[in-house]
């Protein structure tokens, strides 16, 4: 009788491999389909990676036009808090998508099992998606603060932005140090079945080190959404001395289409938590169900292939920001063309390095829609 007649088909592993799958969670073989859609998952974190890799060479290639252009001056890599924030979003973006892509090796052994390759990939993982999340929720109080202030993104304090993305930088890396040295001698990252990631016997340290997070992100960003969506309809106002005193009006929806569409452009901030919302929503639905279903050690019967179509969607996420990046075009010398940096009319554009601004960006009728600018009240 051949060894293999007891193996499923379509599974790679070893008929040793196979049975101790069956009983222990520290290793898992993947079906025919399941390796199809964890190459699915994988080729959309890949799409992310190569996404925004061309917007980290287009910031390189502008830091590199400025310090060549400094003339000894001292040069600022971020002119401003929506340089960093942006930045670390692509940076966070970078890091998810890697971990994604991550997901080859487990495609082409036919199982995922725990060991250093495994450790490595649920770091990434936290590293990425928790920085997502967390940067997002920034830039969702950071707009609602600049229409409730009337204030200009450009005109905030940036040693505020950069205590807030230092503190998160050191929140992640303490929730990832402290979770892998407490536990490092139990299988802390372990196969969720299908890639690596914190095992299910450490649900605190998934929901602290990161689904708080999403959740979080995506409860701000639909509470804040609501008010700036009347906001740009005219029918709430601010007070323009109190924060937090609104009015509500009835206004007509044609009284004044013109200042109707230039308040829609100036909340384009607001679209990265939007597409966050979209992409983490469905996520979230499948993973609390299977947190509900796995309570008392009851095995998961999430379907795979749900899971495997809201990862994909959710590893997009990437390689959207990017779009919505090259859409809109942030009025900064980080992110600006750098066509139009090196012409020869850059400096009637820019008054100056040191200047937060480079506003290159004009819609068809001429008008600045500067992605670091805040909404402001009229």
């Amino acid at each position: 009788m051949n060894n293999n007649d007891h193996i499923p088909l379509g599974i790679i592993c070893t008929p040793a491999q196979y049975e101790r799958s069956l009983t222990d969670s520290s290793i898992h073989c993947l079906t025919r389909s399941q390796s199809i859609g964890l190459t699915v998952v994988a080729e959309a974190g890949l799409v992310s990676l190569v996404a925004v890799s061309y917007v980290f060479t287009i910031i390189l290639r502008n830091i590199g036009w400025r310090i060549r252009r400094a003339s000894g001056k001292a040069l600022h890599v971020f002119d401003g808090p929506m340089d960093l924030l942006m930045f670390s979003l692509f940076s966070a973006d970078v890091l998810q998508a890697i971990g994604a892509v991550m997901s080859i090796k487990w495609i082409q052994d036919g199982k995922v099992e725990v060991g250093g390759f495994c450790r490595a990939q649920g770091i990434v993982q936290q590293l990425g998606e928790t920085g997502v999340a967390m940067t997002t929720l920034v830039i969702a109080v950071y707009t609602f603060l600049g229409v409730c202030l009337g204030k200009d993104i450009k005109s905030m304090p940036i040693w505020i932005t950069q205590m807030l993305m230092a503190a998160i930088c050191l929140f992640i890396m303490l929730m990832i140090t402290l979770g892998n040295v407490i536990n490092r001698d139990k299988h802390f990252a372990t196969p969720t079945p299908y890639y690596c990631w914190i095992g299910a016997d450490y649900l605190h340290w998934r929901i602290w080190g990161e689904y708080f997070w999403f959740w979080i992100t995506l409860a701000v960003s639909f509470v804040t959404y609501i008010p700036l969506y009347l906001w740009v309809h005219g029918n709430l106002l601010f007070d323009e001395h109190t924060w937090w005193k609104f009015t509500l009006q009835r206004v007509d929806l044609n009284a004044d289409p013109e200042r109707k569409v230039i308040r829609r452009r100036s909340l384009v901030m607001l679209a990265y938590p939007i597409v966050y919302c979209i992409s983490i929503l469905p996520l979230s639905i499948a993973r609390w169900t299977g947190f509900i279903q796995e309570r008392g050690h009851r095995p998961n019967h999430v379907p795979s292939t749900a899971t495997f179509a809201v990862v994909a969607i959710y590893g997009l996420s990437g390689a959207c920001n990017v779009v919505l990046l090259l859409t809109t075009r942030p009025g900064s010398t980080l992110f600006c063309n750098f066509k139009r940096l090196t012409a020869g009319h850059a400096s009637s554009l820019c008054n100056s390095l040191e200047q937060s601004s480079c506003d290159l960006t004009e819609n068809g009728e001429g008008e600045d829609i500067g992605l670091g600018r805040l909404p402001s009240q009229p």
